[in-house]
């Protein structure tokens, strides 16, 4: 008997998500005369690789075991200072988005985005060690510029 673990519950979800958005890309304009693929390419593009990312989670659930997971004991609430400590690097991403957001219109792309991407990363990697710092470079400095190239020259969509 097949039961509906937290896994395959949120790759039914997502599938289904990206199923409906998929769909809804069709209401989007055609391309005009000076667009080569139109505007719903990109988001045909992450919705596709997101249907097979999601795909390949639901396919897991059915060949690998869950790992056996012990009851977690209930936790006592938490005070909000102690929520905030727990959480915190999510509320400093949500902060830093909000940054970005600020500062897209005052910077332009490329210089708003690098900064939030070296800032993400960092936060996100813990940048502890000399590779962790090259790796965030790296994968900064290469998909800030690789979107801005898709969208402007291929797309022929102008970014700030």
């Amino acid at each position: 008997m097949l039961t509906l673990t937290k896994d395959r519950a949120l790759a039914l979800a997502m599938l289904a998500m990206t199923g409906i958005l998929l769909a809804e890309t069709r209401n989007i304009a055609p391309p005009t005369s000076w667009q080569p693929y139109g505007s719903a390419l990109f988001p045909q593009i992450l919705l596709g690789i997101i249907a097979v990312l999601s795909l390949l989670l639901l396919l897991r659930t059915f060949f690998v075991p869950p790992a056996d997971r012990k009851a977690e004991p209930v936790r006592p609430r938490r005070s909000l200072a102690a929520w905030t400590r727990h959480n915190g690097t999510v509320l400093s991403l949500f902060g830093l988005f909000g940054l970005y957001a600020l500062l897209l219109p005052l910077l332009g792309y490329l210089p708003a985005t690098l900064a939030f991407l070296l800032t993400s990363l960092a936060l996100l990697l813990g940048i502890d060690t000399r590779r962790k710092w090259i790796i965030n470079l790296a994968v900064s400095c290469t998909i800030a510029p690789l979107v801005y190239v898709i969208f402007r020259f291929v797309l022929n969509v102008w970014l700030p």
